[in-house]
């Protein structure tokens, strides 16, 4: 504990909980190669990358590495979706991190939000792999709108291919803040449910990472995952 009296990790704990994001358009082979140096160095988590850059991601490291579908704003047509699941799967990926279409909750159509959640659901069991969902939470106005989302998620999945639950994609307005894990959080709680949460979108320093993993999530997406446990150390002297 420190004098922010924020619970402390040890730096191997931290990274374990990291994926590192690849996702930006303009991202090169030269990143991605110094990504998975990274990943294999500092024993991240997971590699998390574009459709584009997931073959080649796959072919350069035997750590885990995934990729995401319906990115970034989850309103391509849902067998568009699916399809990209199963490209995605057939490379051997470990993961898949997917964007639910947040403008049909907002639109108050509950029902193809729920049809979504069952369909990527079935889909990733039946491929063998591991799917994280992404609700887009700076999309909903409060923490009443972002226990909706999941409860609606958990009333149609089967919990075995679906994992986790995801707060954004980091492309939108405004990151992730401790409110949107905590809601997410409460309605696992709720509902009794073992699922993770990752929490995503514009985590920086390890600060930001430590106080979204005290209220609840369990994995921490970043494109700066070397900032973020370098800012460790200056934490733990203040």
């Amino acid at each position: 504990m420190n004098t922010l009296n924020v619970p402390m990790l040890p730096p191997s704990e931290l990274a374990r909980r990291i994926d590192h994001a690849v996702l930006k358009p303009s991202s090169s082979l030269e990143e991605l190669r110094k990504a998975v140096r990274e990943l294999e160095e500092l024993n991240l988590r997971c590699l998390i990358v574009t459709p584009t850059l997931a073959p080649e991601a796959r072919a350069l490291t035997k750590k885990c590495v995934g990729a995401v579908a319906g990115f970034p704003y989850g309103y391509h047509p849902i067998q568009a979706k699916l399809k990209e699941i199963e490209y995605l799967a057939a490379l051997g990926l470990d993961e898949i991190d997917y964007v639910m279409n947040t403008q049909m909750l907002m639109l108050k159509n509950v029902e193809a939000y729920a049809a979504e959640a069952r369909a990527v659901s079935e889909l990733c069991k039946n491929l063998g792999v591991k799917c994280k969902l992404i609700i887009e939470t700076p999309l909903l106005d409060n923490m009443r709108l972002i226990m909706k989302a999941t409860e609606i998620i958990l009333a149609n999945i089967d919990t075995s291919a679906v994992r986790y639950i995801k707060t954004s994609t980091g492309f939108t307005a405004r990151p992730t803040y401790p409110e949107d894990v905590l809601a997410i959080r409460k309605a696992l709680n709720k509902h009794n449910v073992d699922m993770g949460v990752k929490a995503a979108g514009g985590i920086r320093t390890a600060l930001q990472a430590l106080l979204l993993i005290a209220v609840g999530a369990n994995i921490i997406g970043t494109s700066k995952p070397a900032t973020v446990l370098s800012s460790l150390s200056e934490l733990s002297n203040q």
